[in-house]
């Protein structure tokens, strides 16, 4: 953690990557590249020198099946806040309101009941004196947010459709990360690290909130669950309901060896799709209303064939349920890379297998009924902005007359998803997405510089600080270094962004145990010390792009042209596809039920 920057640069390229598992060999069959990346030279260079580690964690591995262990505190028996916290709703708000409303509901540890499966309701759970008394708690759907009062109810909808999100990566998507990217966009999709089915199982409350809780402000928030057994992944589901995701995501894309090999998923479950679908079907009855969608990779191994991917895509399509933020259909989203299982390492799977952007498009037109989001290789946000738009012509300037179906992009390619380059640039990349992508008239206002989005994460991080207790080394948990790690690149191409983060490790060094130092003032006076000018904080986000390479700033009808040329240039990326692949077999479709 921290803000001094790792051996070597982080990567930019919009990769994901995940917490770890594994979930042990036995499982119960239970019913319950040498591409071109898309964006700056910069950026794509960063991206080869990080996938060269060697050192790379990848999806790293814990036992059994969980995330690195979590900071032990002095005394874990203490109470710690919930809900409400330091002026900071959280989503266990809403397990608070069920046990007020819903006495007994919980059950721990998960025994199975008469009919052989787990439990996680318990038997009084909806019979209190409330008025919902009369009704018992469920999370076969969202009824149980009948028990929650109407401002903690999860915003379903309501929600923004899933044109541009934040692909999950491990140590990476954390709270933190994604509140700072809530506070520059409104309205992108965010994805959390992976947590494994055993974790969850295995796990009581209030413990469970230092894996599933969220600040309510960071709706849209999806959950990415890990895991090969449905009995053990629909138990995952029905813990993490309370909290109100607005999406259950099923990984079936890690290459991790710790993960697609001893602990048998992530992407060695696009070798299974029957047990796919078994696995979303378990999930989508026991998430509480939320949809179930799944990420995946174009292929693994030498199970890499397109009528492979189709069979794949057709199989577990009929299973899941219609996700409204993607037009009400069935919604997979689509790493354009096949996954080596034996041989590369999870950066390297994140570079070397070449791109396939073509065969995306390909299942967008196959499956008219189901939708899709690309992912890999993705690091600007124009390339999001042309597929959001759904029409390359208005950026088309070689004066060619293209037929429709030339420059159409499938209605059903709903958007893009970015990864590293989120985390190397948040600041570029995500600062104008809610008007370049989303079509708002404005930013929201914390987007608008950079001191008043660094003024309100540092109240964020002042109320959250120690939430969790202190460890027996005097750490708060969370503590200082992990709450600020999320800016080590906010000044990325900035004068004295080097100082700053020298001048941050040295801060964190000397001040990282003190309760006396807010992280408020801590990113203040680092600062000043780190020589971050005025002008530079008080930026707008467009200022950076309208620089020439000499420093001086472009006129606005100059900085207008740049911005269309970036934007054409992206369109043409996606014209010079190769041409998309065609199904050697075909087979019947069956459109996804409606749930």
């Amino acid at each position: 953690g921290g803000v001094s920057p790792p051996r070597r640069p982080p990567p930019a390229v919009a990769e994901p990557a995940w917490t770890t598992g594994r979930l042990g060999a036995r499982r119960r069959f239970l019913r319950v590249s040498s591409e071109t990346a898309f964006g700056p030279r910069s950026f794509r260079k960063a991206a080869r020198l990080a996938s060269s580690r060697d050192d790379d964690p990848g999806c790293a591995a814990s036992d059994p099946g969980a995330k690195p262990p979590v900071d032990e505190t002095v005394d874990d028996a203490t109470p710690r806040p919930r809900g409400s916290v330091n002026g900071v709703q959280w989503a266990s708000a809403r397990v608070l309101e069920l046990d007020a409303n819903a006495p007994g509901w919980w059950s721990f540890p998960h025994e199975r009941d008469e009919d052989g499966r787990f439990a996680v309701l318990g038997e009084r759970g909806g019979g209190g004196e409330h008025a919902h008394s009369s009704r018992r708690l469920s999370f076969r759907d969202d009824s149980w947010t009948g028990f929650v009062r109407d401002d903690l109810r999860p915003p379903r909808s309501s929600l923004p459709p899933q044109r541009l999100s934040i692909a999950p990566m491990m140590e990476y998507t954390t709270p933190h990360f994604r509140h700072l990217v809530r506070l520059l966009t409104k309205n992108t999709w965010l994805y959390t690290e992976m947590e494994v089915d055993q974790t969850l199982r295995h796990t009581d409350h209030p413990r469970l909130d230092r894996f599933l809780d969220f600040p309510i402000a960071g709706h849209p928030t999806s959950l990415q669950l890990g895991g090969a057994d449905p009995e053990l992944l629909a138990i995952a589901s029905a813990v993490a309901a309370p909290y109100g995701y607005d999406e259950l995501n099923l990984n079936c894309g890690c290459p991790s060896p710790k993960v697609a090999g001893k602990g048998a998923f992530g992407a060695s479950l696009m070798l299974e799709p029957n047990l796919v679908a078994e696995c979303v079907a378990a999930m989508a009855e026991n998430a509480g209303g939320a949809p179930v969608t799944v990420k995946c990779r174009v292929g693994v191994d030498d199970k890499d064939s397109y009528d492979e991917l189709c069979a794949f895509i057709e199989t577990v399509s009929g299973q899941l349920p219609n996700c409204p933020s993607a037009g009400g259909k069935p919604l997979f989203a689509i790493h354009a890379r096949k996954a080596l299982l034996n041989g590369l390492s999870p950066a390297e799977n994140r570079a070397v297998p070449p791109l396939r952007y073509e065969w995306v498009v390909a299942l967008a037109n196959d499956f008219p009924h189901v939708a899709f989001a690309l992912n890999g290789g993705i690091v600007d946000i124009e390339t999001a902005s042309v597929i959001a738009n759904g029409d390359l012509a208005p950026f088309d300037d070689d004066g060619d007359s293209r037929a429709a179906d030339e420059t159409l992009i499938p209605a059903n390619l709903v958007g893009t998803m970015i990864g590293r380059a989120a985390h190397a640039d948040p600041w570029g990349v995500l600062a104008t997405a809610d008007v370049d992508v989303f079509g708002e008239t404005h930013n929201p206002e914390t987007a608008t510089s950079r001191r008043k989005l660094l003024k309100a994460y540092g109240e964020y991080c002042d109320a959250t600080r120690g939430r969790f207790g202190v460890t027996k080394d005097g750490y708060a948990v969370p503590s200082t270094r992990h709450l600020v790690h999320p800016l080590q690149n906010l000044f990325y191409g900035e004068p004295n962004a080097k100082r700053w983060r020298r001048a941050m490790d040295d801060a964190l060094k000397r001040d990282a145990k003190n309760p006396d130092v807010s992280v408020s003032e801590l990113i203040e006076k680092t600062l000043r010390e780190g020589g971050v000018s005025d002008e530079t904080l008080d930026a707008s986000p467009s200022v950076r792009r309208s620089r020439k390479p000499n420093g001086d700033v472009l006129s606005d009808e100059e900085a207008a042209e740049k911005k269309r040329a970036r934007l054409r240039d992206a369109a043409k990326k996606l014209r010079s596809l190769p041409p998309p692949p065609t199904r050697s077999v075909e087979t019947r479709v069956v459109p996804a039920p409606a749930r």
